[in-house]
């Protein structure tokens, strides 16, 4: 029979709180994961693939990736203004302005 010493291993803190367990000293790392894409991403394939893409084409490929967005016309014009003087990419894209009647058809 072990005596009153060998049978208390630990030993309890004189606050008579629990002793915290040590962390793990290694965190681990995350699997090689494809990074995320965005809707800038999107919009810039879709013009890239067809430069003559309506605002409901645009609208479509962002949905279709980001169902919760509220992706609409208004920034379907936004990301069509911002391809055309250069600023998705670095450099103007040739992205044909859509009057007001082409917009309103293709919403």
């Amino acid at each position: 029979m072990k005596s009153k010493k060998e049978q208390k291993t630990t030993k309890q803190p004189k606050n008579g709180k629990k002793p915290i367990a040590a962390a793990p000293a290694v965190k681990t790392q995350k699997t090689d994961a494809e990074p995320k894409r965005t809707i800038k991403q999107v919009v810039i394939e879709t013009i890239a693939a067809n430069s003559v893409a309506t605002n409901a084409q645009m609208i479509a490929a962002v949905k279709a990736e980001f169902p919760k967005s509220a992706f609409d016309g208004r920034h379907a014009a936004w990301y069509r203004s911002q391809a055309r003087k250069g600023f998705l990419t670095g450099t103007p894209i040739t992205v044909p302005a859509m009057g007001s009647k082409q917009s309103k058809t293709a919403n």
